[in-house]
């Protein structure tokens, strides 16, 4: 292969990098047992696409082989590889700015030590604040997009102003390229996952602490997969159109997801499977025979996967999805109130759909993960105790309570941009359990309000001894006591004055 300076070499062609060094930022004390540790899939992906046209690339998971910054920026110089670049993705596009300040420290120690390393940035941020990252972060190399085509251009050695998707520069001067078009055959095009790449069998990757409730001697056997690309709806505060630009959902097809999984439970032993498609209970088409074939199989997993209310009342299947393994649905509920639902282009479904949704999923026997969010537009106070209401009466099995955040790439952040609304001043600062978290204000509300709401509320619904007894009758005694031990971590706040 050819290196930038025009030579043959031999050099590792293209090592991925999976920052590490940012979850007790992120998560605070939380990150210590009660935070997920997730498989990078888009980098296994990624290594997939490179390795089948013919590269030589490796992974670094530096998050779960517990790396910090120093630590990571000395493995990459040992390694030396042609490119370096690092994937700015967790599994959903709102939640990887926080990880952002990290970047910005490996990119700074990488350059500081070796100023000639090229290093290329990719993922949710970097794709939706292109530009941006590229004035601010210590990179080469940005790209715009799923980026695979361009990646594979920029490892040809391909002139610079010749790669789609690409920002990069040139005599000092930012030059970018129009983005490069979207895989539409997943199954041929994305065919390779480098699950060997990854660290599966060393029980560095841990389950979501609600997917592991009555489970948790197996948590450490953990994998995520993607069997879809892509979402047909546009909320405001969602940042996945950054990447995928298109409203629609790709597909693999559903054979190859069950290869995908035999993978994973034959050669990894995986017990837990979170399905990381913005939409998976969507299309029958593609999902039925994909739970058809993990009946046949009967792997006995631990399934959760993504829904939406709207879709969920015209579903007859769920009897089968929880045959299949699906224990867990998420849902974004997000407000009890229809008008802000409408305010935030979330979908024409009502209070009376939510709770029809709710009870059809329990019906069948699966338990819910429902995502609320406090401070939307139009929020009040009123409005956000009945959000809290709505949750302690649907009794979902795990609520996950948010704060409203501009994220880099949404419409909301647009918006908020245009209207010179408060927004953090640093990355982190959109960590929504860290310390220096700034939720997005409304008309009626400051930020310390929501924050201050929010966390009132987690406690409130966490603490109480109905909803205890409701865990522990269900999952155990030691799933209550991890609940209870969870609770007794007070997050530090810098607004409200920790």
């Amino acid at each position: 292969m050819l290196d930038f300076s025009g030579q043959m070499s031999n050099k590792l062609d293209l090592l991925l990098i999976n920052i590490g060094g940012t979850k007790k930022k992120v998560y605070q004390d939380l990150s210590k047992s009660f935070s997920a540790v997730e498989p990078p899939f888009w980098a296994a992906l990624t290594a997939g696409f490179v390795r089948k046209k013919g590269y030589s690339v490796d992974i670094l998971d530096a998050g779960a082989e517990n790396l910090d910054q120093k630590e990571t920026a000395e493995f990459i110089k040992n390694k030396n590889p042609n490119l370096a670049e690092i994937v700015v993705y967790s599994q959903q596009a709102n939640v990887s700015t926080p990880i952002m300040y990290g970047v910005r420290e490996l990119c700074f120690r990488i350059k500081s030590q070796e100023p000639n390393r090229k290093i290329i940035l990719s993922g949710w941020h970097p794709s939706a604040l292109p530009e941006k990252t590229m004035q601010e972060e210590k990179c080469d190399f940005v790209i715009e997009g799923e980026g695979f085509y361009s990646l594979e251009k920029l490892l040809e050695n391909k002139k610079l102003n010749e790669i789609p998707g690409l920002w990069y520069r040139k005599n000092g001067k930012i030059c970018s390229n129009p983005r490069e078009k979207n895989i539409e055959d997943l199954t041929s095009e994305l065919s390779n996952i480098t699950w060997d790449l990854l660290p599966l069998t060393e029980k560095k990757y841990r389950a979501f602490n609600w997917l592991s409730l009555g489970k948790f001697e197996t948590r450490n056997k953990f994998a995520s997969l993607s069997t879809s690309l892509g979402c047909p709806y546009k909320c405001d505060y969602c940042a996945i159109h950054a990447t995928f630009g298109e409203r629609k959902i790709r597909y693999w097809k559903p054979e190859w997801v069950l290869k995908q999984i035999d993978t994973l439970v034959q050669d990894y032993g995986i017990k837990h499977l979170k399905i990381i498609d913005e939409l998976f209970i969507f299309n029958p088409k593609h999902y039925v025979p994909i739970v058809e074939g993990l009946i046949e199989r009967d792997y006995g997993l631990n399934i959760c996967a993504f829904a939406r209310v709207d879709s969920v009342n015209n579903e007859k299947n769920f009897e089968r999805l929880k045959k299949a393994g699906f224990n867990w649905i998420e849902l974004g509920i997000e407000t009890g109130s229809d008008e802000i639902r409408k305010n935030v282009s979330k979908g024409n479904y009502s209070l009376a759909d939510i709770k029809s949704s709710v009870k059809k999923i329990k019906d069948a026997g699966s338990n819910i993960c429902g995502n609320f969010m406090f401070g939307l537009p139009g929020d009040t106070h009123g409005t956000m105790q009945k959000t809290l209401d709505l949750a302690i009466e649907l009794n979902c099995e795990f609520p996950s309570f948010f704060c409203t955040m501009a994220v880099p790439g949404s419409d909301l952040y647009k918006k908020s941009v245009q209207n010179n609304l408060e927004l953090p001043d640093s990355w982190i600062g959109y960590a929504s359990q860290g310390y220096e978290f700034l939720p997005l204000s409304t008309k009626t509300l400051s930020p310390a309000e929501i924050l201050a709401f929010r966390d009132k509320a987690f406690n409130t619904y966490f603490t109480n001894p109905k909803y205890l007894n409701f865990i522990e009758n269900k999952f155990g005694l030691e799933s209550r006591r991890h609940i209870e031990d969870m609770t007794k971590i007070k997050l530090k706040r810098k607004i409200l004055g920790d």
